[in-house]
């Protein structure tokens, strides 16, 4: 018989960490699962290790990929082939509490729905291993059985951070077939692409004020590590957000502030990662690029929405300004600060 829910999992250079995301699967309180192990022709032991567990528990199943494709490939590969009336996702170094598909099915079983949403607890690690700190990023419960409702909530949970996340989400596979969404080849930001194609259409939702996934950020990883794609891959989901805000009538005043508010950091952060050496970008490219950047679509839709205070309201009266000294200035400020000063950088930011 078809299991009720399938774990996807993509699996790459994670040996230290993959025996505890696997058994924190394997003591769920709720039994009815399959966990699909994407070895993404991991270098290290990984795929040995999910070869194993998969010889010990028949409701573990591992696709070894030829070549290393990425972690957008590995899903899809499995995706929607698995055999389960909902899907979660897992990355293998996070893990489940005990109890989150049991809250999970019981959600959907008492009130089906096309997607479930929830919270996560991200924890902090320094290079040596060790947890210094935890945050818990949750949502409201509610139960949403129209578009309105359900694109009025997208909002609020995308203002925290918590619309293009996967991984607080346990989707309707029947639907999201219908959907079509997919993980686009991308070297980061597929998430967000992914959930917008998914919520394009969708009518119903269970948001539960519950953080039973615990995701990981370790220092050196890819969340901190250069990426010579940031602009392009960031502005994708931008241009995304203003089609889907578009598409769902929602152009108002407040939601392109807010849409503008978030183009402002994100482009901040492109030009403060654009002084890092490994972007091999002189002073004269920056300018270039800036002056680039101030003549797109993009930049003339959203600069006449740009308000607000705090951080994010000073750089949007400074990009303002249209002046390259100004800004480029600042996100060599930017930059040495989050180098140097990264604890004063997270209370800026």
């Amino acid at each position: 018989m078809a299991p009720f829910i399938s774990i996807v999992m993509p699996v790459y250079n994670v040996e230290k960490y993959i025996e505890k995301s696997i058994q924190s699967v394997l003591s769920q309180t709720f039994t009815d699962f399959e966990l699909l192990l994407v070895d993404d022709c991991s270098p290290d032991e990984s795929g040995k290790i999910c070869d194993a567990f998969a010889k010990m528990d028949k409701r573990i199943k591992v696709v070894h990929l030829e070549k290393n494709s990425g972690v957008a490939v590995a899903r899809n590969t499995v995706m929607i082939p698995a055999c389960g009336e909902y899907l979660c996702f897992l990355d293998s170094d996070d893990y489940f509490d005990e109890n989150m598909l049991e809250t999970l099915a019981k959600s959907v079983k008492e009130n089906p729905a096309q997607a479930v949403i929830f919270g996560m607890i991200e924890e902090y690690y320094n290079d040596k291993g060790m947890l210094k700190g935890t945050k818990t990023v949750s949502c409201d419960e509610k139960i949403i059985r129209n578009q309105k409702d359900l694109r009025e909530e997208i909002l609020k949970l995308e203002a925290r951070d918590l619309y293009g996340y996967p991984c607080n989400k346990m989707y309707n596979v029947s639907y999201l077939k219908e959907t079509k969404a997919v993980f686009p080849k991308m070297r980061f930001n597929e998430d967000i692409i992914f959930n917008i194609d998914f919520f394009m259409n969708a009518q119903s939702c269970n948001l539960l004020n519950f953080a039973p996934y615990h995701y990981v950020k370790r220092t050196g990883s890819t969340t901190g590590s250069f990426i010579p794609t940031y602009y392009q891959d960031i502005m994708v989901k931008i241009d995304r957000l203003y089609s889907q805000f578009g598409y769902w009538g929602m152009h108002s005043e407040k939601n392109l502030e807010f849409l503008a508010m978030r183009y402002t950091r994100y482009l901040f952060s492109a030009l403060e990662r654009n002084c890092d050496k490994r972007s091999k970008m002189s002073h004269k490219e920056r300018k270039n690029f800036f002056k680039e950047v101030l003549k797109t679509e993009r930049y003339k839709n959203l600069s006449k929405h740009m308000k607000g205070n705090g951080y994010i309201g000073t750089l949007a009266k400074i990009l303002h300004t249209r002046s390259s000294f100004l800004c480029l200035g600042t996100a060599r400020i930017i930059y040495i600060v989050k180098r140097y000063l990264p604890k004063l950088f997270a209370k800026l930011s």
